[in-house]
């Protein structure tokens, strides 16, 4: 049965193109057909996924720093940082407002803290395996000054929400951006960073050039969620539903992803990963759930994937 990018494109979008998506993502069947769209399957994630070992400890699975929430939303810091605790991080760090600090110790007793004064110590970020930033954050001129250090780090970041926000307004920082960072735009953050498009094919079009120019990796997230790598291919996640359309399953994603590559997964693997369970956990919760809720979702994340591990070997 042929698959077609449309179909995985809003049914409201009237310039959609038709063109046939490959199953699966063997490079060999892009270069024979030519054409640069897969669909993710279950083999895929069985092909990237690595087994837990025996003997391993916290350091064997990395260090992930969220860099997230202000005052008012702080509530997506903690969801983010939900998303890479479940998502299996060895360690979690999150860097809040110090008024947070209360919230975040209640909630999720396995994160630790860094002050947001440490941000500006370029030599202590270097110990982290993977840095998120942007959900909650806000655009004032700390969150400025944060994501600018970052750009002179030049250590890869899973970029979300305001850090999209403000590189959107500064074409100087999203142009030295470091190589193998991951975007994950919605609709409108997209639009807001590479101009404003008609359909969600322009998009798409859009993307595979930017990621190729920036050599990084872009989530556009939709029900079904695009990921294009640094070749500009397209990989296109299959799981998702309606239910899971309520205020933070972004902030979980950003988390989950950076909870992978922290493991050690590459970007490409890492979005991979992060976009296919965090769908799948969704459509389990749907079975049973009219909506969804972030926080529903993130603690459903290792039963969604230790089920899915024990599915592949019987």
């Amino acid at each position: 049965m042929a698959v077609f990018v449309s179909d995985f494109l809003p049914d409201s979008d009237p310039l959609s193109k038709l063109q046939i998506v490959n199953e699966g993502l063997d490079q060999s069947n892009a270069e024979t057909e030519g054409s640069p769209y897969q669909l993710i399957e279950i083999a895929d994630i069985c092909a990237i996924l690595k087994r837990r070992k025996s003997f391993s400890h916290k350091g064997t699975y990395g260090h992930a720093l969220i860099i997230a929430g202000d005052v008012k939303t702080m509530g997506a810091a903690l969801l983010s940082a939900s998303g890479c605790i479940y998502g299996g991080a060895g360690l979690t760090t999150v860097s809040i407002p110090e008024n947070g600090l209360t919230a975040l110790n209640t909630l999720l007793p396995e994160a630790m803290y860094l002050d947001r004064a440490h941000l500006v110590k370029i030599k202590s970020l270097k110990k982290y395996d993977a840095i998120a930033i942007g959900p909650g954050l806000g655009k004032l001129f700390e969150a400025v000054c944060i994501v600018e250090e970052l750009v002179v780090l030049k250590t890869p970041v899973v970029a979300d929400a305001d850090a999209l926000n403000i590189l959107s307004k500064r074409e100087d920082l999203l142009l030295h951006l470091a190589k193998n960072s991951i975007l994950t735009p919605h609709l409108k953050e997209f639009d807001c960073l590479f101009g404003k498009h008609k359909s969600w094919w322009e998009r798409l079009q859009t993307a595979r050039v930017m990621a190729k120019k920036l050599s990084l990796v872009i989530v556009l997230k939709n029900q079904y969620s695009f990921i294009i790598d640094q070749q500009g291919d397209v990989c296109i996640n299959p799981t998702g539903n309606p239910a899971m359309s309520q205020g933070g399953m972004g902030d979980v994603l950003t988390g989950l992803i950076a909870a992978y590559v922290a493991q050690g997964y590459s970007p490409k693997a890492a979005a991979i990963l992060g976009c296919y369970f965090h769908g799948k956990a969704g459509d389990e919760l749907a079975v049973s759930h009219y909506n969804i809720t972030a926080s529903q979702l993130a603690a459903r994340l290792p039963i969604t994937v230790k089920s899915f591990l024990n599915n592949k070997t019987h």
